[in-house]
């Protein structure tokens, strides 16, 4: 059987190279996100700055959930600063030391950070100059970046902590040997400083542990972490102490994991309708060829094996040829997401050889299932039968075919109103997920599709092209399923474009309309590393203001049960003062009370209520961003969510869980005479930023334009490999078409009047496409709409919509034509002669 089907393989090498190019580009793409998955469970970024530390100790870093991924805290958990002592009474450690860190502002030097000088001992830095802090107004500048400002000992560089310049004098400048140590600009001060700094002088960030001479790290962790029973601290070794060192890399680990799950589902189920659909055109183009098998006694069991045969050896060449290309594609998502602002341009990759075997197996047992699928009628009919079949297309879909694709589109149909009873976050995503029910019942339905659609619009494309339009609606009609297998991967692009673009565009002018709406202020002042309450105090102070109000940022999580399961969701948060924000911000309350928003108490959105399950005056149960818990009551709902945050605390009690405890922004109110006394507060307090009202962004509309991005990047790779597909069967399909080509200018059909055929199918099929592409996303598009903004009418940019239409017309017309013409070059009576 195998020496038959390569000789099945070489005779038809132009059918089978379509099958080998669809699944090479599967197990690329699948490949790809397999390594990204497990690079996000696995790889990071080393230590720097606690490369001299063997064990490092550092609060819990995620949320335990018990069924699903860990939820990553978007804000250091501290660890009281008496786990020092209890760490450095440990056998075999031979000291601890207990790090504090504060953000500074360094003029050129984004994201730095003040340390307490006992924490240059974790990397080691020696001093290269000078001497190291021993007071207030003292500090030591890493050598890199002292090095970038141009600052030596005795200068006194400009520094801010909170916004607020304070004179420091350079004491020292340290440096390390064989460490990098340039990712995050550093400077220390004496360790009380950094405490103080801190705004928490009883609470350290970390603890790093020197190992005694000839203690194991490992050992001494088990050690540490038995010491420290009851804390939920997390002890580190190796290259897992990046993940202390730099939060941020934890949290992307998690958002990368998150996102290639979610992309990798719905590129298995393309490459499923894809691969199938490209070997069961194969099959019925040598659908003459199987009956004349049973014609001449073949059993229905030797046609399955021949076919199997065919498909593991096309599929299984193709699939692991598909490794290479997709380790390279995942490098270059990898810099592409770190382009967007997802990844750290320096997060490590982890290859390993299960991505790629599992791309392998699930590639080529989707195309053996789909191989036996295709195999079914021309195996299981009597002989009779399937060559009256290879010649004319049976009329008509089988019951089990039509009755799957009502099924399917009523399912979709009904997932799609889930935000009606369901709203917020979860509904949302149900609906979301209504679009690619809707394509597989379009797909199950796609021949009696075609053939309708052909029929209907017989006239007006007679009119277009009286010949062409004759032949092409007559040829459409008899080859609906030839041709319903070409519409249905660009069926699926529109659709999956569709839905993925426009669910972020609504959701971003959603929250920019409610962000400009609701902010009554004149002025927005922030910083780039945050402000303290003294900025505040002065901007009070400048003639013309009549309210200053500090605004904090972060997340806050809470539990929701779907389907029977608790699942964890963070929501952006904001802070408020008690009662004092009601002239400068306007979150349009629903129900309740905003001026009770004080002490014990929150204010959700409506749309993050629904979706866990609260109303006012109930207890909702709530993790701060560092994990802490709380149970405030709820005393307002309000409508404007999307702009100001999901969840709305009072200022004190969010700020105090966060990792700087400094305000994001101060929305400042004036009678119009303050704008000269701000500018010149913005010349006082380094970094400090005056902008108008205009210019104020809606809430986590910076992490949702990263997310955006991301999601994007990993849409175009999906459509990339729709495109490839397109492509891929619309030339199988009008290659094998030759003969018929031929027949039809030897019966005096002009070269011509064969190309406008073509272009009338093409553009029937592109429209074909176009049309149920946007009537699959559409529904889908309302039910997100109404569960993320309240409203039926999701954001559609018309110039993106057009795009999504103009590179659909654009492959179709590429992908037929080309071929026709190449097709037409040869003789008709040499053709004619020639099987297929």
């Amino acid at each position: 059987m195998r020496k038959l089907a390569l000789a099945s393989i070489r005779h038809r090498l132009g059918g089978f190279a379509g099958v080998f190019v669809a699944v090479l580009c599967a197990s690329a793409l699948l490949t790809a996100l397999g390594v990204l998955f497990e690079s996000g469970l696995r790889a990071g970024v080393a230590p720097q700055r606690y490369a001299g530390a063997a064990v490092v100790v550092s609060g819990p870093s995620s949320l335990p959930a018990a069924q699903d991924l860990d939820v990553p805290l978007s804000e250091r958990a501290p660890l009281p600063a008496d786990a020092v002592a209890r760490v450095a009474a440990v056998p075999g450690v031979a000291r601890a030391v207990g790090e504090s860190s504060a953000p500074v502002v360094v003029p050129g030097e984004p994201g730095a950070v003040a340390l307490g000088w006992s924490s240059a001992s974790l990397t080691p830095l020696a001093l290269r100059d000078g001497v190291e802090p021993r007071g207030p107004g003292e500090v030591v500048l890493d050598a890199a970046l002292a090095d970038r400002v141009g600052a030596r000992v005795g200068d006194r560089p400009p520094l801010a902590f909170g916004g607020a310049p304070e004179p420091h004098v350079v004491t020292g400048v340290a440096a390390a040997t064989g460490v990098d140590t340039g990712r995050r600009p550093a400077l220390f001060l004496t360790d009380e400083q950094a405490r103080a700094r801190s705004g928490r002088p009883d609470q350290v960030d970390v603890v790093g542990v020197l190992a005694a001479p000839g203690v194991d790290p490992d050992d001494l962790a088990d050690r540490v972490r038995a010491a420290l029973t009851g804390l939920g601290a997390e002890v580190r070794t190796g290259a897992a102490r990046g993940d202390a060192e730099f939060t941020d890399v934890g949290r992307v680990r998690s958002e990368l994991v998150v996102l290639t799950l979610a992309f990798a589902g719905t590129t298995l189920l393309v490459a499923v309708l894809v691969v199938a659909g490209t070997l069961g055109l194969s099959i019925r183009q040598r659908a003459r060829e199987l009956a004349l098998l049973r014609a001449v006694a073949a059993t229905p069991g030797q046609v399955h094996r021949l076919v199997g045969a065919e498909v593991l050896i096309t599929a299984g060449a193709a699939a692991v040829l598909g490794a290479g290309p997709g380790f390279a594609a995942a490098h270059l998502m990898r810099d592409a997401f770190a382009g967007a602002g997802l990844l750290p341009a320096d997060f490590a990759l982890e290859l390993s050889p299960l991505p790629p075997l599992a791309a392998v197996l699930l590639v080529v047992a989707t195309a053996r299932v789909a191989g036996w699928f295709a195999a079914r009628r021309a195996a299981s009919a009597p002989p009779v039968d399937a060559l009256r079949e290879a010649s004319v297309e049976p009329a008509g879909l089988g019951r089990a075919r039509v009755v799957s694709g009502q099924a399917s589109l009523a399912l979709g149909l009904g997932v799609a109103t889930t935000p009606l009873f369901m709203p917020g976050q979860l509904g949302a995503a149900a609906a979301a997920s209504s679009a690619l029910l809707l394509v597989i019942g379009a797909a199950l339905l796609g021949p009696l599709l075609v053939g309708r659609v052909a029929r209907s619009l017989a006239r007006p494309l007679r009119a277009l092209s009286p010949v062409g339009g004759h032949l092409a609606v007559e040829g459409v009609a008899a080859n609906a399923r030839r041709l319903a297998t070409v519409v249905t991967p660009m069926v699926l692009a529109v659709a999956t474009a569709s839905v993925q673009l426009f669910t972020q565009t609504t959701v971003s002018a959603a929250a920019a309309a409610q962000a400009d709406d609701g902010v009554v202020a004149d002025f927005v002042v922030s910083g780039p590393a945050g402000l303290a309450p003294e900025v505040t105090e002065a901007i009070r102070a400048v003639p013309g203001v009549r309210q200053a109000t500090p605004v904090v940022r972060s997340q806050v999580f809470a539990a929701a049960v779907v389907l029977g399961d608790p699942q964890v969701t963070a929501y952006a948060a904001q802070g408020l003062p008690a009662g004092g924000f009601g002239d400068t911000l306007d979150l349009r309350p629903r129900e309740g009370d905003l001026t009770a928003l004080r002490g014990d108490a929150a204010a959700p959105g409506a749309a993050a209520a629904a979706t866990i399950g609260v109303g006012v005056g109930d207890r909702v149960d709530l993790r701060l961003g560092d994990g802490t818990a709380v149970r405030p009551t709820v005393v307002a709902l309000y409508d404007r969510g999307l702009g100001f945050g999901d969840v709305t605390l009072p200022r004190d009690v969010l700020a105090a869980h966060t990792t700087t405890r400094l305000d994001h922004s101060v929305l400042v109110l004036t009678d119009g005479s303050a704008g000269p006394g701000l500018a010149a507060l913005a010349e006082r307090f380094p970094g400090l930023a005056v902008q108008d009202r205009a210019a104020v962004e809606a809430a986590g509309q910076a992490g949702r334009d990263a997310q955006s991005w991301t999601s994007l990047i990993a849409l175009l790779v999906v459509l990339g490999y729709l495109a490839i597909s397109v492509v891929n069967t619309l030339v199988m399909a009008t290659v094998e078409r030759s003969r018929e080509f031929a027949l039809l200018r030897l019966v005096g059909t002009g070269r011509r009047q064969v190309v406008r055929m073509t272009r009338v199918e093409a553009l029937l099929v592109v429209g074909i496409a176009v049309v149920v592409g946007t009537a699959a996303a559409t529904p889908a598009l309302i039910g997100v709409s109404i569960g993320l903004t309240g409203s039926p009418l999701p954001s559609v940019p018309p110039l993106a919509y057009l795009a999504i239409v103009g590179v659909t017309a654009l492959l179709g017309f590429a992908a037929v034509g080309i071929p026709t013409r190449l097709a037409l070059r040869a003789r008709p009576v040499d053709v004619i002669g020639v099987r297929g």
